[in-house]
């Protein structure tokens, strides 16, 4: 790493069953989809680089499934160590209150599992209130 670029990381738990929370970008509900090693699942099996909600099945780029708490903790993460420290170290008197950190997500064991015969290998979970059809990650199509 050069001396003018920085990491940050952030964690994002998983359920017990392997399952990562999402947020449709459109519809605004939550899900889960399996979380697989890279190179495996769901990151090999997009070609056009996206998703399709399970709900709405609108398509949406795959950059765009974070949820709000997820989005929440980036950009806290961002403003307490890395805007924070540059404008101490650069600011030459500026001062800057940097907000609290906040606390790791965690993550509960709900939703019902849905499989598809389409893409077996990607199941989602869904609110368990949920009772119109679901739309698999990858084609589109609704569960049989």
């Amino acid at each position: 790493m050069r001396d003018d670029e920085m990491t940050l990381a952030m964690s994002v738990p998983l359920d017990s069953d392997g399952f990562l929370r999402r947020e449709c970008p459109t519809c605004e509900r939550e899900f889960k989809w399996m979380q697989t090693p890279e190179g495996e699942g769901i990151a090999a099996s997009i070609g056009d680089g996206g998703y399709f909600c399970p709900y709405c099945g609108v398509w949406a780029e795959t950059n765009t499934w974070l949820t709000k708490a997820q989005v929440e903790l980036a950009q806290n993460i961002v403003a307490t160590q890395a805007i924070g420290p540059i404008l101490e170290k650069f600011g030459d008197g500026l001062t800057y209150q940097a907000p609290d950190e906040l606390d790791p997500l965690t993550e509960v064991d709900d939703m019902t599992r849905v499989d598809f015969d389409c893409h077996p290998t990607e199941p989602v979970k869904v609110l368990e209130r949920w009772h119109k059809p679901v739309h698999c990650l990858i084609c589109g199509r609704t569960n049989s």
